[in-house]
């Protein structure tokens, strides 16, 4: 070996001593059942992994389907308290006490701020034992957490994420104090559109300067092959030539609007008897008044709910239109998944999703709650399908340029690593 390389061989491990301890970050959220935020970190996570980082996630509850992605990518899974696969609704979840805990009208209990108490310690033992050096929390409740271990664990960076608009406070007072106690322990306060960034500053008297807006990013790789995929999608979900078919992508909550879309769709099917409604998206606790509701206004022959979808990109596929009916949002996962599918979208005017449609040709805002705006918007976009063919590619490139994984995880690797370089 020659005096140069080994020189060259000192340097390259130099600087990997140096960068090997700063390159590790710790993730702290509630559970890893399947969501929009769960589904952003684990994206976040697994890229991370491949550039080298070394990255754990801490959730409050234990089980959930993400938690095995992440373990099949080699990512280790530590939790607040150990339970035989609790359920984010039930009594013994971690969450469900933390939530009972700042119910409005409510002092908290006693197991309630025990509950609260052991997570903040298992968070803080956790941080102390791995020395990561970004600690970055998702979500009101765990955001407080995190932000209040990693302070107390001496973490050199702290994050916190808001990923939605802040309308849990008013469910939820004393998660108000929770968000400005987070707000004041984070380094950093991100937020993914720049509605959220400012509906922060507007409720907790942050400064939107300080917030970093980081938009959400895409898997595009699923999408590769949508237009070949159309015609199986219809035959397998026994659609006809002449139907037109709307879709929504959403567990089913009540804020997403499910019930406005299907009495927009009713309205709507009166002009067009051609419409078909698809809806996929978790049963989590509606779907049987849904299904009511379909039925007593007419249209329980033409809405048909898919439950959960292991292949929304497959679903997409086949669909004609989107729809995003949610009376509150951050920034829409499934919004963009229906635009990267090149699909027109009648979405409501809330959150980021103004955003999210900004120059997109073919698509239409509505307002929230109004299933008359709704059905307003579908017609609308319905009389422009024949013209949809360039609109749809126009939307798949764009997108692709928007919103990247990789340009999202570059914009947080620059963040954690910025006031180091």
């Amino acid at each position: 070996m020659t005096d140069v390389e080994s020189q060259q061989n000192a340097a390259v491990s130099a600087t990997a001593r140096v960068r090997t301890p700063r390159q590790s970050v710790l993730f702290v959220i509630g559970t890893l059942d399947l969501g929009g935020t769960e589904s952003q970190l684990v994206l976040l996570a697994k890229e991370l992994k491949k550039r080298g980082w070394r990255v754990e996630v801490f959730a409050l509850s234990s089980g959930g389907v993400l938690a095995e992605t992440l373990d099949s990518a080699g990512i280790q899974v530590s939790y607040g308290l150990h339970r035989p696969n609790p359920s984010p609704a039930s009594p013994t979840s971690v969450n469900a006490e933390a939530k009972r805990s700042v119910a409005p009208k409510r002092r908290p209990s006693v197991k309630a701020m025990l509950v609260l108490g052991a997570a903040v310690t298992s968070l803080v033992i956790r941080i102390a034992l791995t020395r990561p050096r970004v600690v970055h929390a998702f979500l009101p409740l765990t955001n407080f957490l995190g932000a209040l271990a990693g302070r107390l664990a001496l973490a050199p960076l702290v994050i916190t994420s808001r990923r939605g608009l802040g309308n849990h406070q008013e469910r939820w007072p004393r998660l108000k104090r929770m968000d400005r106690i987070a707000n004041r322990f984070s380094h950093v306060v991100v937020a993914n559109s720049h509605a959220v960034a400012a509906d922060v500053a507007a409720r907790d008297g942050y400064d939107i300067d300080r917030v970093r807006v980081i938009p959400n990013g895409l898997d595009l790789s699923r999408f590769d092959q949508i237009g070949r995929r159309r015609d199986d999608t219809r035959s397998r979900l026994g659609i006809d030539p002449d139907d037109i078919v709307i879709v929504i992508v959403a567990n089913l909550i009540p804020y997403k609007g499910h019930s406005d879309l299907i009495e927009a769709f009713a309205r709507a099917s009166q002009n067009r008897p051609n419409l078909r409604l698809f809806i996929a998206g978790q049963d989590r606790g509606i779907g049987a008044a849904l299904t009511e509701q379909a039925q007593r206004l007419g249209m329980g022959s033409t809405v048909r709910l898919l439950g959960m979808q292991d292949d929304v990109p497959g679903l997409l596929a086949g669909m004609d239109i989107g729809v995003i009916a949610s009376h509150e949002e951050g920034f829409c996962n499934a919004l963009m998944e229906k635009l990267t599918a090149g699909l027109p979208v009648v979405a409501t005017n809330v959150g980021g999703n103004p955003e999210a449609v900004s120059g997109m040709p073919g698509c239409v805002l509505v307002e929230p709650r109004d299933p008359a705006d709704l059905a307003r918007g579908l017609l609308a976009i319905i009389e422009r399908l024949p013209e949809q063919t360039a609109d749809r590619e126009y939307r798949q490139r764009v997108m692709r340029e928007r919103y990247s994984v990789e340009a999202m995880v570059d914009a947080y690797e620059h963040l954690y690593l910025a006031d180091s370089e």
